[in-house]
């Protein structure tokens, strides 16, 4: 069983702790876009999972494309830009700890992502004219 998951928008990257203090002591908290991003991803899953889905067991594979929107400094109308490798932008690891926290870390889709245990990340930039998205293959490692 694989599973699938395509989530629309820009991808995004996992963020960095922010630190505030209360009662004087110093406390972690997420920025709100990225746990509203997080939720967004859940809620897009649960809507593309069969209703019958089952949590992963064991090691687990994924593969993650990050398509990210094409520039319009780089629009062109008589030779539209093709769909390209993207060297700069978010780092993949961020963008890989972002999309595994959502999807497994918080339990939908397996006990916790330490279970992966092979990871693919792409980064591409879309062709001209494509809309960004960020798709997800989730699979147990026979």
């Amino acid at each position: 069983m694989m599973y699938t998951i395509k989530i629309p928008g820009k991808p995004m990257a996992q963020g960095r702790p922010r630190f505030s203090r209360r009662g004087g002591i110093a406390v972690a908290y997420e920025k709100a876009d990225t746990k509203s991003s997080k939720a967004h991803i859940q809620t897009m899953a649960l809507s593309q999972l069969p209703e019958d889905f089952e949590r992963i067991e064991g090691a687990i594979a994924v593969r993650i494309v990050a398509k990210f929107p094409c520039p319009k400094s780089k629009h062109r109308k008589r030779e539209p830009l093709q769909a390209q490798w993207k060297s700069n932008g978010p780092d993949v690891d961020n963008i890989a700890k972002h999309y595994l926290d959502a999807l497994l870390a918080s339990g939908l889709l397996a006990d916790d992502d330490r279970q992966v245990a092979s990871l693919l990340v792409v980064k591409v930039q879309a062709a001209q004219g494509e809309p960004p998205e960020t798709i997800i293959e989730i699979s147990p490692m026979e």
